[in-house]
């Protein structure tokens, strides 16, 4: 048996993990879905035009954000309670299958859960409308990449989840705060000293055109879709393997 990754184990250990939280997902799920129920039924019986089937639509994907990041945060309750987490530190399971377990639990399968929610949300509104053809194209690129962006981003909380001891989530926005003031200033400052008294021009015929477009349409989105979140889950692994030190 594999010390490091066997995935009878993983199995096991993802069982575990939904058996806990699979109630708290579900209420989760039912208070944030019935009040969505309700919003849905009214803009769709009283307005059934198709913008605000798209506007139901995107207030869907925004609580996919917003639940999705809570829920993250929520992943690694157990080991910052004392009474459960030496039950949870003394399972016969490695970090990476804990990683794993967890990731796997707060990302794909909750993505499934909620998409398949949405869904119905989506068929119930278009019928309401009396609309269901638009069903169809509800559903586009937006959406799309609406997903991929939370899979990349989810990991920024689910690194906030594995280092910090209680309040995860509202620890997580206040280090992101943090990290663009620190940015921002930065670059402020960088700015001045390089453009501030030399009189460059950085404009459509500047000197830097090139170089600034090349950074912000192929660098900064390379990183962002295919560096930021195995990065992220490189640090996920290593704060937890320190917390269960």
């Amino acid at each position: 048996m594999n010390p490091v990754l066997d995935l009878k184990r993983l199995g096991y250990f993802i069982k575990r993990q939904l058996f806990l939280n699979i109630n708290a997902l579900w209420i989760a799920i039912g208070a944030v879905g019935g009040a969505l129920l309700v919003i849905s039924a009214l803009f769709a019986y009283f307005n059934p035009e198709v913008d605000t089937l798209f506007g139901l639509r995107n207030l869907y994907l925004v609580v996919l954000f917003g639940a999705g990041f809570i829920f993250t945060s929520m992943v690694f309750n157990e080991m910052n309670t004392p009474q459960k987490s030496v039950t949870f530190l003394t399972l016969p399971v490695s970090t990476l299958e804990r990683l794993l377990g967890a990731w796997l639990v707060s990302s794909p399968v909750f993505l499934l859960l909620f998409g398949a929610f949405m869904l119905l949300l989506t068929l119930i509104s278009t019928l309401l409308a009396g609309q269901p053809e638009a069903l169809s194209y509800l559903f586009d690129r937006d959406v799309l990449i609406c997903v991929k962006v939370y899979l990349v981003t989810q990991t920024i909380f689910f690194v906030g989840a594995c280092a910090f001891k209680g309040n995860s989530f509202l620890k997580t926005l206040l280090a992101l705060f943090v990290v663009a003031m620190i940015i921002t200033a930065y670059s402020g400052s960088l700015g001045f000293l390089l453009f501030g008294k030399a009189g460059v021009k950085v404009g459509p015929d500047g000197e830097f055109k090139d170089t600034v477009e090349y950074i912000f349409t192929k660098v900064i989105p390379f990183l962002f879709w295919y560096v930021l979140a195995p990065f992220m889950l490189v640090v996920s692994y290593y704060k937890l393997r320190e917390r269960q030190v």
